[in-house]
């Protein structure tokens, strides 16, 4: 008799259980369904996936298998296989070395840098990358260096010649985010332009300064007070001019925006060319590119970068496509010792078959999700977090993740009842709306979800509030 109370008792608590989880689930159900009905949705593409981690089960979909632009949710999948690869003390190592002969403190020979494809070589973001130039031309004046009598070489030979996938839009090309990785990446490949406003509304805006210093043909004008501030730049890789177009407010003193690099690799070795001769090592011949080492060479000195820990933490929270495309030809070339798109897609794709996840289900053409061609379904995004979520580095993954309200972009991310946490990863673009990652609930259940919206006729703000409703009803199953 007791026996059979006790099991009455749990049979009872498990449907209690059962229950709730479905009254939650009907809540998200309605939320989304009302959300879907809205004019601004209309003819959107809209899915939404939750999957009990802890349970090894989806426990709510909408639209789950539909394709959508990941943008870039692909950093997720990058950074994964980049851990899984390389760990997370791993560091990428720029090489410089010289050919021929030292005498009496003249090189009679080149300097060759040889890039790794790190992609925050010589950045002016971080204080560390500052001094790159520095500890360079301190390692040739402890191998007797005081003169040079020859050039200085870039070796990019790693990646393929080619920066940007072809599927890129135009209108991005010309812009920072929008600059590719190569062999030798400078200055995330970003050239920084300010401006200041005309004197009055029609006026041309006034570029102050351009660093690195390339040819911009400006045609920034001068807008009302309340315009906002819109500038795009235009051009293609190895082109040596960028054309900038938008406007900027009336009063606005100083204001900056960010080019695309035309050729990282020259611009480096050009100014690594003028720091030397400023710093009292003088070079005889102009800076050039190359892709194949000499015959004979010996290393001057190596200089290293963040760790691939702190290099997924930019990449996830300042969505730095440089760093993900140039982890992405890298992932290429360990494959199989081509730096290209296709090596990169090729090396994904193995890793998918490593997580046994269906690769019917995504299509991966770059590493950052900066194509238009890229497709994923909601469904693929939730496994995909699930077999994560079951790596030995995925603690560290997990942490370069976005915290609910600690930065402007999440803003969207609601705060999560106490005792529960959320991490996140957003994929923005335009007519794109993306918002994935994890959550735990109060009896610590891990589960990971994927909120995806395209092509939407509202603008982003309001998009972004009708996905908060939604992550506020996930968040309480």
């Amino acid at each position: 008799m007791k026996y059979c109370k006790k099991l009455l008792l749990t049979i009872a608590v498990v449907f209690t259980c059962f229950a709730s989880m479905a009254q939650n689930t009907d809540r998200v159900d309605f939320v989304v369904r009302h959300i879907t009905r809205r004019p601004a949705v209309k003819h959107a593409s809209f899915a939404v996936c939750v999957h009990n981690i802890t349970k090894d089960s989806t426990i709510y979909s909408r639209n789950e298998d539909l394709f959508m632009m990941p943008a870039a949710i692909n950093k997720l999948f990058t950074s994964a296989a980049a851990y899984s690869r390389l760990g997370p003390k791993f560091t990428f190592e720029n090489y410089l070395y010289y050919s021929g002969k030292i005498e009496g403190g003249t090189l009679n020979g080149d300097l060759i840098m040889v890039g790794s494809g790190d992609p925050f070589f010589c950045s002016d973001r971080f204080a560390y990358t500052d001094s790159t130039f520095n500890r360079l031309t301190a390692g040739l004046r402890q191998m007797g260096i005081h003169r040079i009598n020859g050039h200085v070489y870039v070796d990019t030979s790693l990646f393929e010649d080619e920066m940007m996938h072809p599927s890129w839009q135009w209108s991005d090309l010309g812009n920072s985010f929008g600059s590719g990785a190569c062999g030798l990446n400078y200055n995330e490949n970003s050239v920084d332009v300010h401006f200041r406003a005309g004197r009055k509304t029609g006026d041309p805006v006034v570029i102050t300064s351009i660093q690195p210093e390339i040819p911009i043909a400006n045609h920034v004008t001068t807008g009302a007070r309340d315009t906002l501030f819109d500038v795009i730049f235009y051009g293609s890789p190895y082109e040596g001019s960028r054309i900038c177009r938008g406007v900027i407010p009336l009063g606005t003193a100083d204001t900056h925006f960010r080019a695309s690099m035309p050729h990282p690799a020259y611009t480096m070795a050009n100014e690594f060319t003028h720091y030397l001769r400023k710093h009292g090592i003088p070079v005889s011949g102009e800076p050039s590119v190359h892709f194949t080492m000499p015959n004979k060479y010996k290393q001057v000195c190596v200089d290293t970068s963040f760790n691939l820990l702190t290099i997924t933490a930019l990449t996830m929270q300042t969505n730095s496509n440089i760093a993900a495309e140039s982890l992405f030809k890298l992932m290429g070339y360990l494959r199989d010792g081509h730096g290209c798109y296709a090596s990169g897609r090729a090396f994904l794709y193995d890793y998918f078959n490593e997580l046994n996840l269906d690769k019917r289900e995504v299509k991966m053409v770059d590493g950052s999700g900066l194509s238009r061609d890229n497709h994923v379904t909601a469904y693929f995004v939730t496994q995909f977090l699930d077999a994560v979520a079951r790596q030995p580095f995925f603690w560290d993954f997990a942490s370069a993740l976005g915290i609910s309200q600690k930065m402007p972009e999440y803003a969207v991310i609601p705060e999560v009842p106490g005792g529960c946490s959320l991490r996140v990863k957003s994929g923005i673009m335009a007519g794109v709306r993306n918002f994935v990652g994890y959550f735990t609930n109060d009896d610590d259940e891990m589960f990971s979800f994927a909120i995806m919206c395209n092509n939407y006729d509202c603008d982003d703000a309001t998009m972004d509030r009708l996905i908060k409703d939604i992550i506020e009803e996930i968040v309480k199953l």
